[in-house]
This record gives structure tokens, C-alpha cells and sequence, in this order.
């Protein structure tokens, strides 16, 4: 059913804080249908009626009718019969939906932010070893991680072997309070190496990476926040009669289950998200600049029904930590997010913790290739047009536009711009016969696909094939010449786009362009502004063109999304210009926030390139220097 969104985009009567209404009792997202409300009431009904039952057969007198399904319930349906020995372990898996139902209440209801269902975990070693250890030992090892792995992602380090490093941080703490404890007689201190240790791991690494992700205030209060809701769930466990009736009444796992369903449709309510943005991110006005979403597509979610060629695993493989970085060193608050079907739930979030610092922007930085099917590229922007969410890039038909190689084409040789030549299989081979020749094997769909270039029959026939999965292929002649890219930057406050200086390189590794005489360089450039123009490109754009010895310049593609990959064009066409990645991130966020007609609190000029410069940047400047053969 299609409904629409709540609270987005605000009402004009919103901005008036007295007339707005207060949360409402219920939220009814009408999701679930009225026969599946139905069994779900019955699902949660069911076993208080036994229970019920259970205990009329107790009674004296009972009667009649529950005496004969009470007491075979008793007899039966319960676990009471488990041995004392065994008894935690079982105590264990009929608490779990509890402690479960508790995190959703204290997450969607409260609001309150947790570590995932780490509370749950963490309660567990409470019972282990008691409260007190359990708390020092969690402030040591959380501590240490948030120390070192800074170090760690410095170093490059995949998440593998952080993971791993911090298993191993976590053993020496619990060996030392293992040799602590003896040498100084101290029971707490020695009771601290039975702590559950992969508990400790995940807990310390989801401490650091919210460090990482947020800052340390938010890092505090969603740990502070996760360990009272681990101590809650500990005492409840502690509990005799609660005990005693999770093991003779196991049936009550389904009004559990069923009320957890029923919570996240009536009861999603955040009553006290606002106050935790507050004590965390300080009053309005003090989170300076605003939000950045960067929308990208890190894990490739297969679809649901219908097979199609999902998105380029560079997307995938793209490092934001050095944007993310400088965006918040320059007063943003920073939240990477997948760009799919779950990107509208993080952003109606965001705009409600916009909305309660007192209207601050919230801006999509759009770095993402879409998942699958064809014009993906215009995934994020489609989804932000819909919910009104300023965002960067073109909008969503520049790149539908591009996704089609065709159409693509077809524009540029309308805006007099020149095009590589299309040619049949059958010219293509007559093609590779000349000297020097080479051909093109691209998608035409998927236009982001890198195409594959032959110089051979053979290898042509072997790209046919291989492209085959996209559908309809095209190939294109190229000849002999240089291969340059243009880089081309909107920066904020100007009203035409800025050519960074030319890179060229092959097999995706970039080099400034030093020796292309001034008369190539002025019409490559000129291409490259006419051909962004006429696809409707904004904010940042790619466009590669090929140059041969009689001066004509072809334009070869034109991508609206560029993505900082090592060494790549925009990071080394960025270096070169003196430019950081996190000052182009800035200036196409700050064009974005004041197209929006929005107010950015801090001056849009970016600072230089930070002292720590990235690995990236590093190699790309290094290399500037030098000429591809």
C-alpha cells in the first residue's frame, strides 16, 4: 500500500514549534493486513490461555474442563524436568526472545541507541562472572581498541585482521588479569579472565567503529546505553519465579515472538531520540553545518526475483574513510549508507535528528552505482527526488541518460561533439585488419561496465561472448592516439565547472598529463565542458577522450559518478591540483546544501590538503611528475 512518508518533507504548519502535535499513542504503518493482525493476536493469545489453563489445574478446586488439559500441559509441554546442571544452558536459549523483545522496545519505543543486540550478549557474561569484573574489563578493552585502531586503519589493514588483532588485545588484557589477580590476591581481577571473549571482541570493535562512524560522545552514550540494558536483562534473568515459568511454560516463546512483530508496527514511537541527539551531539545550532549521507553500494544485495548484472565491484571496493574524515573536519556530521531499497528509512532517521538540532541540512553525497537492472545509475537520485532530500550529482535523467551507451552517443553527436564509430561484427573484423587498429566490446545497457578493448579477431570473438550477459553489445573503432581524462569540478558560488588538470594512464592507472601541447590540452578541455554540458552533468564529472595525431579529439564516455579509487582519475586529476579528496567532497556537498536554498553554517572554502595526507593522494602526487609512456 502506498502511503506517505512520516514527517517528510515538513509541513509549512511544522515550523512552528508550538503547533506541532505530540507523538501519537500508536503509529499504525498499515503494513500488516487485518488476517495476519489477526494471527498474530492469536499467536500472542494462545499461550497465555494455556498458561492460564496450567495454572486452573493447580487450583483446588479446579475445574473440570481445565483439569484434563492443564495437567496434561504440566505433564508434558515444560521443561522443568531438565537437571540442575543443565539448567543454565536451557535458561539460556527461553531467555533469549525476551532479552530480544526488551532491545526492540528500548530501541524502537524508547529510542534509545544501542549497540545492536550486543546488550543481549553482554548480559550473558554479566551472569558469568558478575557486574563489577564484567565492567572493568569492558572500560579496558573498549579503551585499547578505540586507541589502536586508528593505527590499524592507517595501516591499511582489512577488517580480518583487525578483528583479529583485537582477539588478541583481548587475550593479553584477560591474561593479565589472570597474572594480576594472582600476584595481588585480587578475586575481581582473576574473575576477569572468564569473561565470554568473542563477547568482549564484538563489543570493543562496534566501539571503535562508531568512534570511527560518529564520535566519541556517541561511541559513550550507545555503550553506556548497551551495558545498562545488558544489566537490566541480567537481574530479569536472575529471577527465581521468572526463571521457574520460562521453564515450565516454553510456549510463551510465541507471545514473545508475536509481541516483537506487533512492537515494530504500533509501538515504533522514538520518544526520547530527540533528548539523545541533544546530550550527544550538543543543542541546535552547535552541530555546525549539517548531515552527509554518502550513499554507496558496498555489498551487492542480490534482487528479489529476476536475475540481472549487478553494479561493478569498484563500488564495492572503494575507500571513504579520508572523505568521511574531512567532511567532519569540517563540521558535518558523517553517516555512510547503502544505497538500496534501505536508504529511505536512514534518511527519514536523519531528518528527524535534523529536525530536533532545529532544522540543520541534510545532504546526500552520491557515490553510489545503484544494485542491479538497468538505469541503476539513477537509483539514489530517484530515491532522494522522491523524498526531497538535497542531494549531489546530476539528476535521475543525466544518469539514466548515461547508463544507455546508445543515447549516450546519440547526444554528444548532436552537440557537434565527436563519437567513436559504431561498427557491425562483420566491419569490426575487416577493422582489426589495419595496422595498428583496435576495437571496443562494450554493453549498451549498463554503461558503467568498463568495455573491452581487442586488436586481434580472436580476442574480438572471446569479448562477443563474455559480454553476452549484458544483451545488446556495441563495439566501436579506435584508433591510434593518446587517452586522456578530464576531470571536471562545480565549485560552490560559480556558475560554470572548472577543468582539473588532464590525466592520462591505461589499465586504471593515472598519471598527470605533462607533455600535451597547449592547443590539444585547450580542445580536450573544451570537449570535455561541451560533452558534461550536454549530458546534464553537475556537481563532479568524469569524461574520457581520446586524441590522435591530426588534433581531432573523440569523446569516448562521460561518467556523472566517480568514485576515489587509488591512483584513479579524479584522485590523481585532484592531486595535481592541489586538491584533496575531502576538499572536492566539500565543495560538491556545499554547492548541493545552497542549490537546496539551505543554510550552511561554516565558510565553504575547504582548507588544504590535511597533514596526514592519504595513501591515495600520497601516490598520486608522487606520480604527477611523471609522463605515461
Amino acid at each position: 500500500m502506498s502511503r506517505p512518508i512520516h514527517g517528510w518533507p515538513p509541513a509549512a504548519a511544522d515550523t512552528d514549534a508550538s503547533a506541532r502535535p505530540g507523538p501519537p499513542l500508536f503509529r499504525d504503518r498499515e503494513r500488516i493486513s487485518a488476517p495476519m493482525l489477526g494471527a498474530l493476536l492469536a499467536c500472542a493469545l494462545l499461550p497465555l490461555l494455556l498458561v492460564t489453563l496450567r495454572i486452573l489445574a493447580l487450583a483446588d478446586p479446579a475445574p473440570p474442563g481445565a483439569i484434563l488439559i492443564g495437567d496434561w500441559l504440566n505433564r508434558t509441554l515444560t521443561l522443568s524436568w531438565v537437571q540442575a546442571g543443565d539448567r543454565d544452558v536451557v535458561l539460556y536459549i527461553l531467555l533469549l526472545p525476551l532479552a530480544a523483545l526488551l532491545t526492540a522496545l528500548t530501541r524502537l519505543t524508547l529510542g534509545i541507541r544501542v549497540l545492536g543486540f550486543r546488550a543481549i550478549l553482554i548480559a550473558f557474561g554479566f551472569q558469568e562472572i558478575g557486574l563489577l569484573p564484567s565492567l572493568l574489563l569492558i572500560l579496558v578493552i573498549a579503551g585499547t581498541v578505540v586507541t589502536v585502531r586508528p593505527v590499524m586503519r592507517r595501516l591499511g589493514m582489512p577488517l580480518y585482521a583487525r578483528v583479529a588483532v583485537i582477539l588478541c588485545i583481548v587475550a593479553l588484557t584477560m591474561v593479565a588479569g589472570l597474572l594480576g589477580g594472582s600476584w595481588l590476591g585480587s578475586a575481581t581481577l582473576w574473575s576477569t579472565a572468564f569473561f565470554p571473549v568473542v563477547i568482549l571482541a564484538m563489543l570493543a570493535e562496534s566501539v571503535a567503529d562508531t568512534v570511527a562512524r560518529e564520535n566519541l560522545a556517541v561511541a559513550a552514550w550507545r555503550t553506556g546505553s548497551t551495558i545498562l540494558l545488558a544489566a537490566v536483562i541480567a537481574l530479569l534473568g536472575q529471577l527465581t519465579p521468572l526463571r521457574e515459568l520460562v521453564l515450565a511454560c516454553p510456549e510463551l516463546v510465541l507471545t514473545q515472538l508475536a509481541l516483537i512483530v506487533l512492537v515494530s508496527e504500533f509501538l515504533d514511537l522514538r520518544l526520547l531520540e530527540p533528548m539523545q541527539t541533544r546530550l550527544t551531539e550538543g543543542p541546535a545550532g552547535s552541530t555546525t553545518r549539517g548531515t552527509v549521507v554518502i550513499a554507496r553500494n558496498r555489498f551487492g544485495e542480490p534482487p528479489l526475483a529476476r536475475r540481472t548484472p549487478a553494479a561493478p565491484k569498484r563500488y564495492r571496493r572503494a575507500g571513504l574513510q579520508h572523505v568521511v574524515d574531512s567532511l567532519r573536519d569540517h563540521g558535518f556530521r558523517v553517516r555512510v549508507a547503502e544505497g538500496d531499497d534501505r536508504l529511505p528509512q536512514c534518511l527519514r532517521e536523519e531528518h528527524r535528528r535534523c529536525q530536533a538540532r532545529g532544522g540543520t541540512p541534510l545532504v546526500v553525497l552520491n557515490l553510489a552505482g545503484g544494485t542491479h537492472g538497468a538505469a541503476r545509475l539513477a537509483q539514489v537520485p530517484v530515491l532522494c527526488e522522491m523524498l526531497g532530500v538535497p542531494y549531489t550529482g546530476p539528476a535521475p535523467q543525466a544518469p539514466a541518460l548515461l547508463d544507455d551507451r546508445e543515447a549516450h552517443r546519440t547526444t554528444l553527436a548532436a552537440a557537434g561533439l565527436t563519437v567513436p564509430q559504431r561498427l557491425t561484427p562483420a566491419q569490426a573484423e575487416a577493422f582489426l585488419d589495419t595496422p595498428g587498429a583496435a576495437v571496443t566490446v562494450r554493453p549498451r545497457l549498463q554503461a558503467d561496465h568498463r568495455g573491452r578493448t581487442v586488436r586481434s579477431r580472436r580476442d574480438l570473438q572471446r569479448a562477443l561472448v563474455e559480454q553476452e550477459r549484458f544483451g545488446e553489445t556495441l563495439l566501436e573503432a579506435q584508433g591510434e592516439g593518446r587517452l586522456v581524462s578530464a576531470v571536471l569540478l562545480w565549485r560552490h558560488g560559480a556558475t560554470a565547472p572548472e577543468v582539473l588538470p588532464l590525466v592520462e594512464g591505461r589499465s586504471g592507472a593515472y598519471r598527470a598529463s605533462r607533455t600535451l601541447p597547449p592547443a590539444a590540452r585547450a580542445t580536450a578541455e573544451d570537449a570535455a565542458h561541451r560533452a558534461a554540458q550536454a549530458l546534464g552533468c553537475r556537481d563532479l564529472a568524469r569524461v574520457d577522450l581520446h586524441l590522435d595525431g591530426k588534433g581531432t579529439v573523440t569523446v569516448l564516455q562521460v561518467a556523472a559518478i566517480e568514485l576515489p579509487r587509488p591512483r584513479g582519475a579524479l584522485t590523481c586529476a585532484a592531486a595535481a591540483a592541489g586538491l584533496s579528496m575531502g576538499d572536492l567532497a566539500l565543495h560538491v556537498v556545499s554547492r548541493a546544501v545552497a542549490g537546496a536554498g539551505l543554510a550552511a553554517a561554516a565558510d565553504a572554502t575547504p582548507r588544504s590538503t590535511s597533514p596526514h595526507p592519504t595513501k591515495e593522494t600520497t601516490e598520486c602526487a608522487t606520480s604527477a611528475s611523471f609522463v605515461t609512456a
